[in-house]
């Protein structure tokens, strides 16, 4: 069995294990743009959580923001590139309420991205834009956010 598999080939997708444990996912927080107002006043303090194959990471609040740039990169292990194409970073807005009693933060729009189209090198990956998405029927949401991952 060891030499019918020294005559196959390797895959382009075939990685050393060091390779493996080295794989990560960058996303680059660019900015968003138009935001809908959350706090009763016209305005709102954005922070943006991205989640990836069960990990979290947040950006920092932009307080009185509607149009935010954040310019922040979050870094993710990833556990097996062959998996990617089957993965989706998911990138959630948030209007962040401490200012005031209460710690809920409110839903601003969100974002699902497919693995399969996350750019392989930093080379190749260019800033995309997407439209917010709605939780529900109900939310309003409107604006995009700026991303940049590979």
């Amino acid at each position: 069995p060891l030499l019918l598999l020294s005559l196959i080939p390797p895959s382009p997708l075939s990685l050393s294990l060091t390779d493996m444990a080295a794989a990560k996912l960058v996303v680059e927080v660019q900015d968003a743009a138009d935001l809908m107002p959350k706090d009763g006043e016209g305005s709102a303090s954005p922070y943006v959580e991205v989640n990836f194959d069960n990990q979290t990471q947040k950006t920092q609040t932009k307080f009185k923001d509607l149009n935010p740039v954040w310019n922040q990169k979050l870094v993710f292990a990833v556990s097996d590139p062959r998996e990617l194409p089957d993965k989706t970073v998911e990138v959630t807005v948030y209007n962040d309420r401490r200012s005031g009693q209460h710690h809920h933060n409110s839903f601003l729009g969100r974002v699902r991205i497919s693995g399969v189209s996350i750019s392989m090198s930093e080379s190749d990956a260019s800033v995309q834009r997407y439209p917010l998405d709605k939780r529900g029927l109900f939310s309003h949401v409107k604006g995009d956010i700026a991303l940049r991952m590979y």
